[in-house]
């Protein structure tokens, strides 16, 4: 066995080391590919697979993004350990006959859409290495949490070692805010160099805080870190998390009614706000709001309230802004899109010209200042890259997991209940902004969908 596998080695190792000498401008890609088989193939025969999903986890919050070139980056060593690690749960799939992709089909569904805006998409490359990532997250995240699961794993441990790694962050950021003397203006960067936005680090905190919230019912100790958690996302200043937070335990409140009221009591109260003329006051929200996010002397309460300020709150001209180049990609290609991961790249001509501001970007090489990310939506972002086939995939996915997690088996409510608060947060704050593309959000994302469909098969 051990011949074959190291034939195997060989077999890629040496044409890449041939190639490097020839290609000197990736020869670095080409001496981390090497090292990745490497360390995959001796990870593998040491048998190492159940230690190193821990430590990985661990070491998601602590990882840095470095640019590799003048257009490329890794997430070390977060991206690099996915690499070494994807094999080998391709290698368990291959054994157990791909039997877990029968089982849960939909992510892989979702990933074979993605072929056809490849194909079609205005950067290859790009394309290509988007889907790769998103490859790797869902094989490692979400099929290899389950094996993983499956082999003995407990699901909380890797909840405490994503909290264990995420907390030096947060006493890091912590203090470059008290240097700074709490000004909210700096609260963008304090989080940095290990996340890259308040708004990341805050829907984090989120849905660590929902899940440990989950948890108390079962054990009174996840109080402590429920509590802590909930003050981070507080502290991080996103408004998209404190509203997320509001909508999960709006859900938690609906959960502890019977499955008929669930459905029933949200349709009366919307329609008791519409008949008293609710849609109105929304209307006049849009129109008179005047509360700035980035006002030093607003509360937190009004500057959540900023939301719907869409006459001068610039971070939310800007967000819509977005929203609007992403639905006119749709209307260009509503079939296949622009290709995977372009979106940065391609959105710019189809902006709204009544829409711009000083966070507009006009050339992608040099965006303004406090002006990153993409679509600011996880849907929008989809629907303008790979097209409505993709998008409608991942609909199902999401919509799957709402089912499952909002009408649980009463037997298996303690076990479900916190994994649903946790998606639920994100169930809110992927229509303002997206970060799937994350590795660290990407393991909370996908593992959580993953144990959430495990317990049904388990039942």
């Amino acid at each position: 066995m051990f011949g074959k596998w190291f034939r195997l080695g060989a077999a890629i190792a040496l044409p890449l080391l041939a190639i490097s000498f020839y290609l000197d401008q990736y020869w670095l890609w080409i001496y981390l590919a090497l090292l990745a088989v490497l360390a995959s193939m001796i990870l593998y025969f040491k048998q190492g697979f159940q230690k190193s999903i821990p430590i990985l986890v661990f070491l998601l919050p602590l990882s840095l993004s470095v640019s590799l070139s003048s257009s490329v980056s890794l997430v070390v060593p977060s991206e690099f350990l996915l690499v070494v690690i994807g094999p080998i749960v391709l290698i368990e799939l291959y054994r157990e006959s791909f039997k877990l992709l029968k089982q849960y089909p939909w992510p892989t569904l979702w990933l074979l859409s993605f072929i056809v805006p490849i194909v079609a998409s205005e950067m290859l490359t790009v394309s290509l290495k988007f889907f790769f990532i998103n490859a790797l997250y869902v094989l490692t995240f979400y099929y290899g949490i389950i094996l993983w699961q499956k082999k003995g794993g407990e699901f909380k441990r890797l909840v405490l070692a994503f909290s264990l790694g995420v907390f030096p962050v947060l006493v890091l950021g912590l203090i470059n805010y008290a240097r700074y003397d709490f000004n909210p203006i700096t609260i963008s960067g304090i989080y940095e160099p290990f996340f890259y936005s308040h708004t990341f680090f805050g829907a984090c905190m989120a849905l660590i805080s929902a899940y440990c919230l989950g948890k108390i019912s079962s054990d009174k100790l996840w109080w402590l870190p429920a509590i802590v958690f909930g003050l981070a996302a507080f502290l991080s200043g996103s408004r998209a998390a404190l509203w997320s937070m509001l909508f999960m335990l709006s859900l938690w409140a609906l959960l502890q009614l019977g499955p008929r009221l669930r459905l029933a009591l949200p349709l009366l109260v919307i329609s008791l706000a519409l008949a008293l003329g609710g849609l109105q006051k929304i209307e006049d929200s849009f129109s008179y709001n005047k509360l700035q996010s980035y006002d030093p002397k607003a509360s937190l309460v009004e500057k959540s309230m900023s939301v719907t300020n869409v006459q001068s709150d610039v971070s939310n001209i800007e967000r819509l802004n977005r929203w609007v180049s992403a639905l006119r990609m749709f209307e260009e290609r509503p079939h296949w899109g622009f290709g995977p991961g372009t979106y940065q790249f391609t959105y710019i001509p189809f902006q709204e010209k009544k829409l711009e501001n000083r966070l507009t970007v006009r050339n992608p090489d040099y965006p303004p200042e406090g002006s990153g990310g993409t679509a600011h939506s996880e849907i929008l972002l989809q629907i303008s890259e790979n097209g409505w086939p993709s998008t409608l995939l991942f609909l199902i996915i999401l919509a799957r997991w709402f089912y499952l997690g909002f009408w649980p088996p009463s037997h298996q409510r303690k076990l479900i209940l916190p994994l649903f608060l946790g998606l639920a947060t994100y169930y809110f704050h992927m229509h303002f902004n997206n970060f799937l593309n994350q590795p660290a959000f990407a393991f909370l994302f996908w593992s959580f969908g993953a144990m959430l469909e495990q317990q049904y098969k388990v039942d």
